[in-house]
């Protein structure tokens, strides 16, 4: 885990990324709130709401039922459509990992090798028995849009749809033609994973992983053995179940079909629904400050909403797994149409510390309380948008899990006011309702 280093820089740092006479200003620099907030989220609140053992429990098992779903279906819940979106990228100017414009040919190449005319054809049960990443196409080459235009680049690969866990269920639709990857549904979002990262399962299998107990793993970079020897190191928010010889982890034959392993007890694995009281709102929350931001999870960091969901994840809240669903998963209050005085009022009257998310388009964050009047949230933030005397944006960057208000950057002279948090702030969600 990467945790917050404190340091000041008396200049900006300016970074220019050329190529050919084309540039992207990339501004590097300390902002105001990470030297005048201390980087600690559960400091912002005299009081934790707790919530109803009742309304927990509900909670928890809405989390194993979202969880388990991709077993507990017989097709692919969407659209052939929908399950090609990502061919609009082969209209699009785009580049690959060096810099080069993607060409056509690449492109029907790699559309050819996913093979979805056999969409929803296989229709197999599945786990991932590795920490894995789901592609929207089966490669492991990057799309980026130019990466001289601000915002755009590294980390910012729009092949990388999304990261997920050891010990995630997930529905085949079919392989591609190499066989090397999968096309799969699982509880948070769709895409292509390598077949070397799953295990193929059957009933046999999947009754007993879902035992009636689940535990989760309350710290990142948590190792775990069997007999003594190492088998993988798992991230803050993996589930686990239980059984009777103890904690339950996939593995696969050399047929890559899935069989149970137990594996060592640990300290790190608590059960699924912890108490949501201020000792385990630090404990996590003080694992996920400063993490470097990972677009997708990206060098297996983590973007905004995937720190999200791991933050709640071990309480039994269920989260999405992009900005955009997360808003809807609770008692959504819309507050698109106040002015930005409005808004902050609106927050600190009805926004729970730690129980609240804010949402902007492309953009989540928790809210943790306030300091002199001013709401403060817990967010991964790749930067504050700047613009300079000619109207070009650019970025100073951040690119890490901070506290801040919601104008963070403001006092930056090239500040692009208008697309600052608070102007763009559409809604809360009280995720606990």
């Amino acid at each position: 885990m990467i945790h917050p280093i404190k340091f000041l820089m008396t200049s900006l740092i300016t970074v220019i990324l050329y190529t050919g006479c084309i540039k992207q200003e990339v501004s590097v620099s300390t902002i105001n709130d990470l030297q005048k907030i201390e980087q600690k989220p559960y400091l912002y609140t005299k009081e934790i709401a707790p919530i109803p053992k009742d309304v927990q429990n509900k909670l928890v098992q809405n989390f194993v039922q979202n969880y388990f779903y991709p077993w507990h279906i017989k097709k692919i819940t969407f659209s052939y459509k929908d399950a090609t979106w990502g061919d609009m990228y082969t209209k699009k100017e785009v580049y690959s990992e060096n810099l080069t414009q993607i060409s056509q040919e690449w492109f029907d190449a790699i559309l050819d090798k996913a093979n979805f005319k056999a969409f929803d054809t296989l229709r197999k049960k599945a786990i991932t028995t590795t920490n894995a990443h789901l592609k929207v196409f089966p490669t492991v080459s990057k799309i980026f849009y130019d990466p001289n235009q601000a915002g755009e680049g590294f980390p910012f690969d729009y092949n990388e749809n999304s990261s997920i866990k050891i010990n995630t269920p997930l529905f085949i639709s079919h392989l591609s033609t190499d066989k090397l990857w999968a096309y799969v549904e699982s509880s948070v979002a769709s895409g292509w994973v390598k077949v070397s990262s799953i295990a193929y399962v059957d009933k046999k299998f999947t009754r007993r992983f879902e035992s009636s107990s689940y535990y989760m793993s309350v710290k990142d970079d948590t190792n775990i053995y069997k007999n003594g020897y190492l088998l993988s190191s798992v991230e803050l928010g993996t589930l686990f179940p239980k059984i009777k010889k103890g904690f339950v982890i996939a593995g696969k034959d050399y047929k890559n079909n899935g069989f149970i392993r137990v594996i060592d007890t640990n300290p790190n694995f608590q059960k699924l629904g912890i108490d949501f009281n201020l000792e385990n709102i630090k404990k996590l929350s003080m694992q996920l400050i400063g993490e470097r931001y990972g677009w997708g999870g990206v060098l297996e960091n983590r973007d905004c909403s995937s720190m999200t969901k791991d933050f709640y994840a071990p309480f039994g809240i269920f989260l999405q797994r992009n900005s955009g669903a997360q808003k809807k998963s609770g008692k959504v209050l819309d507050i698109s149409t106040l002015d930005n005085k409005m808004k902050k009022e609106f927050i600190l009257k009805n926004a729970i510390p730690f129980q609240t998310l804010i949402y902007l388009p492309g953009h989540i964050m928790i809210y943790v309380g306030e300091k002199n009047g001013e709401p403060l949230v817990f967010h991964n933030m790749w930067g504050v948008k700047t613009i300079d005397k000619d109207g070009n944006f650019g970025r100073n960057i951040v690119g890490k899990a901070v506290v801040t208000t919601l104008s963070p950057g403001k006092e930056l002279k090239n500040s692009a006011e208008k697309y600052t948090i608070l102007n763009r702030i559409q809604s809360i969600t009280i995720v606990t309702r």
